[in-house]
Parts: structure tokens; sequence; C-alpha cells
């Protein structure tokens, strides 16, 4: 019984909430380039999240950043994210108002990782290891979770903002983070800089 009163409970917060979804695909453009894109899809009651993420009140697709020194091992931020995400990182909240969430996507350089990310260098891709980080965080729907990851001023990986789960009904449940120790994202700084020219 009170478990048939959670799940309930859950579907009704979650259709109260918001209606918006958000993916990270790649495309092709027509020079033949793929390019990674975040995709955000809204309905009806949340079309101004979307206006105000690219002007357009049903669907966004926005490419997402250069991610510098990201294809390799050099960023300890995503080296933590891929070995020690629910270790060294907690739930801050869930989101019940967007207005970050949307701020974020409209305005932040920004990178989404996902179990399939081409940027784990430090556990097998789609393995077991990290799914099971992510099901810390997103329960039974952790492959399809997404990492939201801001960008400093370089394009380097500076902080893990918000874990982003689906919920089932065709949405996504947006949650911040924050480190469990204070202060650990500020000694991940490094400034580690390949130039391939």
């Amino acid at each position: 019984m009170k478990a048939i009163v959670l799940g309930l409970l859950l579907v009704v917060s979650s259709l109260n909430a918001w209606a918006i979804k958000i993916e990270s695909e790649f495309i092709q453009t027509i020079t033949g380039q793929y390019v990674k894109t975040t995709k955000v899809t809204c309905d009806e009651a949340s079309a101004n999240h979307c206006t105000q993420i690219c002007n357009n009140p049903i669907l966004c697709q926005r490419r997402e950043s250069y991610c510098r020194n990201c294809a390799g091992t050099s960023s300890p931020l995503l080296r933590q994210l891929f070995t020690e995400l629910s270790h060294l990182y907690t739930v801050k909240s869930q989101l019940t108002e967007l207005s970050p969430l949307v701020k974020f996507l409209a305005e932040d350089d920004y990178v989404l990782l996902d179990l399939n990310s081409v940027f784990n260098y430090y556990t097998p891709v789609g393995g077991e290891p990290f799914l099971n980080e992510l099901r810390n965080f997103c329960g039974d729907r952790a492959d399809s979770a997404l990492l939201a990851v801001r960008l400093d001023e370089v394009h380097q990986p500076a902080s893990l903002n918000f874990i982003l789960c689906p919920d089932g009904l065709g949405q996504t449940a947006a949650f911040e983070v924050a480190p469990r120790t204070p202060g650990i994202q500020q000694q991940l700084k490094t400034e580690i800089f390949f130039n391939l020219n």
C-alpha cells in the first residue's frame, strides 16, 4: 500500500510540476559533420521555457559547446563524475521551478554527459560501473540520465550543476546537486591546455 501511495504522489507531483523533456543527441549537419546538441521539447503549459531558451515555444535544438580537454583523461572533474559520482555528490533539491535550469540551458556553456558519453575514458562506455553511479540518482531510468556540466571561460569542465532524469511520462525531472565535501570542485581546477595545431 505504501508503494502505491508513493508511486501516485510521484506521478501527481510530476504532472503538476512542468512538462519539459530534455535530451542530448548527435545530429548531422548539411556538410556531413556530426554535432552534439541539446534537444528541449515543451508542451503548451511550459512553452515559455522553450521560448526563453531558443525563441521557439515547442522545440529547441541547441548546439552544445566545445569541451576543451574532455576527450582524454586530463579533466579531474570528468574522472570524478564517471567513477565516483554518488560518493562525491548529493542531490540538493528537485527543481519545482525551472528558472535556474532554463537560464543554464539558454545562457551557459555546458555539455550533457550520459551513459554512452564520448568523453568517458574512465569506465567502459555503457557499462555497469557508471550505470550504477547514475542509478543512485535516477533509479530504473538511469540509462537515460544526463549530467549537466558547466564549462568555464576556456571551455573546460568546471562544475556539475544538474542531474536530469526521465520520469517515465515523457518528461524530465531536474535535480540540483552539491558536492558532499564543500570546496571539492575548486580543488579540481586545472590549467592543462593541449594545442593540436
